[in-house]
């Protein structure tokens, strides 16, 4: 499905995306944070536009809540296990809505479990998520001022 997903052309994306989610998808994030103050980004398999980005995923009819489909998210993409906090920021794109959360890391990344969304993970600078991803970019300057 992913080797299909990535060579679709954007209208027929979108068009799946609100079949799926309805009108307005609602993103979540998480901003993970290490002791020297980088941010955990992930390596996405399905994304040519822009590959790394802040870890995450949909908010899906079968979560209790925000912070449980983050929660589920990471666990199924990557394998690790997360705290999630409050809200970070929250921006507009296209028909979603992305929450970004304040979120800790309870397992190290040698825990990391790649899967078929994300191959890798590493830690990147504040100023060097902007160059990965412009809308990550975005999100970031709301959290961090």
């Amino acid at each position: 499905m992913l080797r299909v997903w990535r060579e679709l052309p954007g209208p027929l994306k979108l068009l799946y995306l609100r079949f799926r989610y309805g009108w307005c998808a609602v993103g979540v994030a998480a901003l993970i944070r290490d002791e020297a103050g980088r941010i955990l980004v992930v390596h996405r398999t399905y994304s040519r536009d822009e590959p790394w980005a802040l870890p995450g995923g949909w908010l899906e009819r079968k979560d209790p809540t925000i912070a449980g489909a983050l929660e589920r998210e990471l666990r199924e993409e990557t394998g690790l296990r997360v705290r999630v906090g409050p809200v970070a920021a929250i921006e507009r794109t296209g028909f979603a809505v992305v929450v970004l959360m304040r979120t800790e890391l309870l397992d190290s990344l040698n825990g990391f479990r790649p899967s078929a969304e994300i191959s890798e993970v590493t830690w990147a600078e504040p100023n060097r998520v902007g160059e990965l991803s412009r809308f990550n970019a975005r999100l970031l300057r709301q959290a961090l001022t």
